[in-house]
C-alpha cells in the first residue's frame, strides 16, 4: 500500500516499536513476546533478525525489560519506557491548548561547552518537546510552566551551567513578536493545513476501503506523522497565534481518521499476534 501520509521516508524500526507498544500492546497488558512482535514489525518491512537486534538495543538503553519464558523473550516497557509512551500519548491526543494565557514566560538559560555538541543537540530536542523555543543562542522560553521538567533535563548533564526564570510578558505586541522569533509559525501553520487536508482525504476516500494489514500500517503511519508536530509546536495560547490557526482543525481530523482505522487495525494486530 502506498500511504498518502509521510514524506516518502520509511519509518524507523524503533519508531514502529514505540508506536506498537504505546497503542496496541498497551491494551493487552503491556507485554509481548518477540515471536508475536516479529510479524507485526514485518508488516512494516522490518526483517526478523532486525527485529531481534532492535529490541535488544532498546532493552540495553533502558526502554524495555526482558523476561525469559523458555526459549522466548517477552518484552515490556520499563518505567522509563512507560513515562515516554504516556507523555507522548498525552501530548498527541490532547491537541493544542485552548485556555487563556496568564501573560508570563518561563525561561531557561544554559551554557554548554563547545566540545559537547552532542549534549547541546540533545538538550535542544528535549526543550523543544517541552514547548521551549530559542529566543537567543543560550536562552529558551516557553509560554507554559514546564520549568520543573526543564530542570530535570538540564540537571542530568554534569558539564553544563543553567538557570531558570519566570518573567512577565511585555504586552501583546511584544509577546507576539517574541513568539515569531522563537518559532516559525508560518511554516508550521502551512504544514498543519497540508496535514489536515491529507487527513480529510483519508477520511473521505481511503480509510473506508482499508482492511487488515493496510489499516494497521496506515494508522501507525498516521500517528507517526502527527507525532512530529509536538516537537515543532510549542502549544502557544490563542493570544499568541495567527488568526484561524489550522492546528485545531488538523488535530480534530487526525483523531477522526485515527479512530476510523482503529477496528480493522486492531483486528489485524490481534490476528497476527495470537500465535
Amino acid at each position: 500500500m502506498s500511504a498518502i501520509l509521510g514524506d516518502g521516508q520509511p519509518m524507523r524500526a524503533r519508531s514502529v516499536v514505540f508506536d506498537i507498544f504505546g497503542d496496541y500492546v498497551r491494551r493487552t497488558g503491556g507485554r509481548i513476546s518477540l515471536r508475536q512482535l516479529t510479524p507485526v514489525l514485518g508488516a512494516f518491512g522490518v526483517p526478523a533478525d532486525s527485529a531481534r537486534v532492535v529490541m535488544s538495543r532498546l532493552a540495553r538503553e533502558g526502554w524495555f525489560t526482558i523476561e525469559r519464558n523458555g526459549r522466548t523473550s517477552v518484552y515490556q516497557p520499563s518505567q522509563k519506557g512507560w513515562e515516554l509512551l504516556d507523555s507522548g500519548l498525552e501530548r498527541i491526543m490532547s491537541g493544542p491548548p485552548t485556555t487563556p494565557w496568564h501573560g508570563r514566560w518561563y525561561m531557561a538559560i544554559f551554557s554548554v561547552p563547545e566540545s559537547q555538541r552532542a549534549i547541546r543537540n540533545r538538550l535542544k530536542t528535549e526543550l523543544s518537546w517541552l514547548g521551549f523555543g530559542q529566543l537567543a543562542p543560550s536562552t529558551w522560553i516557553s509560554a507554559h510552566n514546564r520549568l520543573e521538567e526543564a530542570e530535570q533535563a538540564l540537571a542530568a548533564e554534569d558539564s553544563i551551567w543553567f538557570d531558570l526564570f519566570e518573567v512577565e510578558g511585555g504586552g501583546r505586541r511584544t509577546d507576539i513578536e517574541r513568539a515569531m522569533i522563537c518559532w516559525d509559525l508560518t511554516s508550521l501553520g502551512r504544514d498543519y493545513q497540508a496535514f489536515g487536508d491529507k487527513c480529510q482525504t483519508l477520511i473521505d476516500e481511503i480509510a473506508p476501503r482499508l482492511v487488515g494489514r493496510d489499516a494497521l500500517i496506515q494508522r501507525t503511519e498516521l500517528i507517526h506523522e502527527y507525532r512530529r508536530f509536538p516537537f515543532r509546536d510549542p502549544g502557544l495560547p490563542p493570544e499568541l497565534l495567527p488568526p484561524d490557526w489550522p492546528a485545531f482543525n488538523a488535530h480534530q481530523l487526525f483523531i477522526q481518521a485515527f479512530n476510523i482505522l482503529e477496528p480493522e487495525a486492531l483486528r489485524h494486530f490481534q490476528s497476527i499476534t495470537s500465535v
